[in-house]
């Protein structure tokens, strides 16, 4: 009971996703390429391992921060203070953060880069100030958010690759793998202003300042179909790009990711229950994961 109520509270679907974009990236992408990467199996395992504690705790401190919340909006997903109480998700918090940190430290001792822990601890840093001041500011926390899950499908890279070595393979999966960030990050956001708008009556009652509250739901559908226009953009740019030269992998682009993101922001500008703002955003998270299997269509097929 205790095992399943703590992988609820750190979202474990979505520490999967970061699992399976690490192991497709790892193994299947940077192989196909003839990338030889920097990290030996053993350090890889360590970074992973580092970056899924630290996002799981940040899921945490979320959930602890976003009880009184959480009981006007999102009731029955409430896990703090009904399930579990609030000492008990700290404890488990501090924990798994302190564990994300040491294993981030012995990563960059252990490839000789001990300045860059300053990643592991900035990283569960801006988790704690995201969930304790700035995921109820307008715009600036939906920012963070969308930040802090794009940096997970590149800091891989970050520490893979060889920047020394200038061939084509090396800037196509550079390139690649920076879209794919950015069209990330793009989505996230989307995503996170649509659930300002789904939990605007509670927030609003919490005196929260997001931006549905302070715009008006009207005008943050407008910011929405604005921001959209960049992961829609960055898709048709790759799909002109390089529809002849990777056919397979755009003809699943087209028809898997770019049909159904389409859809889902178009689909916004007509919906108004609730229950249809989860439908659009659970089918926006779904295309995030559908762009990361691309990977293995283009690297079987490139």
């Amino acid at each position: 009971m205790k095992n399943a109520v703590y992988f609820k509270l750190i979202r474990w679907k979505n520490l999967l996703l970061i699992i399976y974009i690490f192991l497709l990236t790892k193994f299947l992408l940077f192989p196909s390429f003839l990338i030889e990467g920097t990290l030996s199996t053993f350090s890889f395992i360590i970074l992973l391992t580092s970056i899924v504690l630290i996002t799981a705790a940040g899921y945490s401190i979320k959930a602890i921060e976003s009880i009184i919340s959480d009981k006007i909006n999102t009731p029955k997903k409430l896990i703090v203070s009904k399930i579990i109480s609030k000492e008990k998700a700290l404890q488990w918090y501090k924990t798994t953060n302190a564990l994300g940190i040491t294993f981030g430290i012995i990563f960059c001792l252990k490839i000789e880069k001990p300045t860059l822990s300053f990643i592991f601890i900035g990283i569960p840093l801006l988790h704690y100030f995201y969930a304790k001041k700035f995921k109820y500011k307008p715009l600036i926390g939906n920012l963070i958010a969308a930040f802090l899950i794009a940096f997970n499908s590149i800091i891989l890279a970050i520490f893979e690759l060889d920047f020394s070595i200038n061939n084509e393979n090396q800037k196509i999966i550079l390139n690649t793998i920076v879209l794919l960030s950015i069209f990330t990050f793009c989505i996230h956001l989307i995503r996170e202003l649509i659930k300002d708008i789904e939990t605007t009556n509670g927030d609003y009652a919490l005196k929260m300042k997001t931006l549905p509250i302070i715009l008006g739901i009207k005008r943050t559908k407008n910011s929405v179909l604005l921001f959209s226009n960049f992961p829609i953009c960055i898709v048709l740019i790759i799909l002109l790009n390089y529809s002849e030269i990777y056919k397979f992998t755009m003809l699943y682009v087209l028809i898997v990711v770019f049909l159904p993101l389409l859809f889902s922001i178009l689909k916004l500008f007509s919906v108004e229950k609730k229950n249809d703002f989860k439908k659009i955003n659970t089918l926006l998270k779904a295309t995030v994961f559908l762009a990361f299997t691309s990977l293995i269509i283009f690297s079987i097929t490139h």
